[in-house]
C-alpha cells in the first residue's frame, strides 16, 4: 500500500503542480517508487510541465477503451504520471460496476508504490473537500499573498468542521527565504489552534528563484534541468522531510470512491437558473456588478451639479468681465 499525500490549495497559482512534480522526483532520487496522480481536474498541467502529450486519460479506462497500465506515463525521471479525468459527460452516466472496476484498476496500479502524490484542485469545491476528507495526509500550499493565506486558513477550517482526522501539513511557497516561510506558517498555525483547536504541522518552504520560470517554458522539472538552483534545494529538503515522517493508516477503499466521485462531480453539467435582475441578491458577482453601476450613477450626477454650478458661476461673472475689458479698450485708446 503507497503512502498517500494529497497537495492543494486555497487558491490557484501557488505553485502546487511544480511542488508535486519536483518533491516527486526528488523522492524517485532517493530510490523512492513514485506515482504521480493528476486530480486537477479541468485544469491538469503535470503533463505540460513534462513535456508530454497523453493520448488517453482515466476517462478512456473508464469508458473501457484502456487499461490503467496502458495510460500510465513513465517518465525519464524515475516518477509515473497518471493522467487525470477532463470530466467528460460520458462519466456521468457510470454505473456501480464500472465506479467499483476504476476504482480497483487505479488501487492495483499504485499498490507496490512507496508514494502516491495526488495533485489536487484548488478551493473549497464540494467534491474536492469530500476527496480530501478521505486522504490520510493533505499538504495546503500556501503563498505570501494575503490572498492565498485567508483562503488557506478558509481551506483548512472547512477541512477541521468536517471532521477531518488525518495529518495536516503545510508549505510556504515562492518565498524570499526560510525566515518569511515560517513566518507564514505561524500565522496559519497560530490562527487554526487558537480558533478552531486545530494542529497544522510544517514541511519547509519553496523559495522564490528565476530557474523554476525558466525550467517551465522548457517544460522541464526545475530539480533535474537546474539541479544545483535554490529552488531545487528547497523541494529535496521538503522531500527528506516526508521520508522522515511514518505514514498515516487510512481507509484505501474510501479513499479510492471519493475519488472517483469527484471525477463523476466535474463532469456534471452546471445548470444555471436565470433570476430576474431586480430579485437577484446583492451579494456575491452579482451584487457587486450592481454596487458599481450605481456608484457610476452618483458619479455622474456628482459629476453634472459640478458642471452646471460651474456655468452658473461663469455666467454671473460674464458682465463683470466684459466691463472690465471695455474700460481696458478705453484706456488703450486715450493712451494712444
Amino acid at each position: 500500500m503507497p503512502r498517500i499525500v494529497a497537495v492543494t490549495s486555497g487558491k490557484g497559482g501557488v505553485g502546487k503542480s511544480n511542488f508535486v512534480l519536483n518533491v516527486g522526483i526528488a523522492l524517485a532520487m532517493m530510490d523512492c517508487s513514485v506515482q504521480i496522480l493528476d486530480a486537477d481536474l479541468g485544469l491538469a498541467n503535470l503533463d505540460v510541465l513534462l513535456g508530454e502529450r497523453p493520448l488517453r486519460s482515466l476517462d478512456d479506462v473508464v469508458m473501457g477503451n484502456a487499461r490503467i497500465e496502458d495510460i500510465i506515463i513513465k517518465t525519464e525521471y524515475g516518477v509515473n504520471l497518471i493522467p487525470g479525468s477532463s470530466g467528460t459527460q460520458e462519466m456521468t452516466n457510470l454505473s456501480q460496476p464500472e465506479i467499483d472496476k476504476l476504482v480497483q484498476s487505479v488501487a492495483g496500479v499504485s499498490g507496490k508504490a512507496d508514494f502516491l502524490l495526488v495533485d489536487t484542485g484548488a478551493g473549497i469545491s464540494k467534491s474536492v473537500i469530500s476527496f480530501l476528507l478521505a486522504v490520510p495526509e493533505v499538504m495546503v500550499a500556501v503563498s505570501p499573498e494575503p490572498t492565498s493565506l485567508t483562503d488557506a486558513y478558509a481551506l483548512i477550517k472547512v477541512l477541521n468542521k468536517n471532521g477531518f482526522s488525518g495529518r495536516l501539513t503545510m508549505f510556504a511557497s515562492s518565498v524570499k527565504d526560510s525566515s518569511e516561510g515560517r513566518a507564514i506558517y505561524k500565522k496559519i498555525a497560530s490562527a487554526a489552534q487558537r480558533f478552531l483547536n486545530f494542529q497544522v504541522e510544517y514541511s519547509g518552504c519553496v523559495v522564490r528563484d528565476d530557474k523554476l520560470g525558466l525550467a517551465v517554458s522548457e517544460q522541464s522539472p526545475v530539480i533535474a534541468r537546474y539541479p544545483s538552483s535554490e529552488i531545487a534545494r528547497s523541494y529535496r529538503v521538503i522531500a527528506t522531510t516526508l521520508l522522515g515522517q511514518e505514514a498515516e493508516i487510512f481507509n484505501e477503499e474510501k479513499f479510492w470512491n471519493r475519488l472517483v466521485k469527484m471525477m463523476l462531480v466535474a463532469a456534471k453539467p452546471k445548470q444555471q437558473r436565470v433570476v430576474p435582475l431586480q430579485n437577484r441578491p446583492r451579494g456575491g458577482v452579482d451584487g457587486m456588478l450592481q454596487a458599481i453601476l450605481d456608484e457610476q450613477r452618483r458619479t455622474r450626477i456628482l459629476l453634472e451639479r459640478i458642471v452646471f454650478n460651474l456655468e452658473k458661476q461663469q455666467e454671473k461673472k460674464q458682465p463683470e468681465t466684459e466691463k472690465i475689458e471695455e474700460q481696458a479698450r478705453i484706456a488703450r485708446r486715450s493712451f494712444i
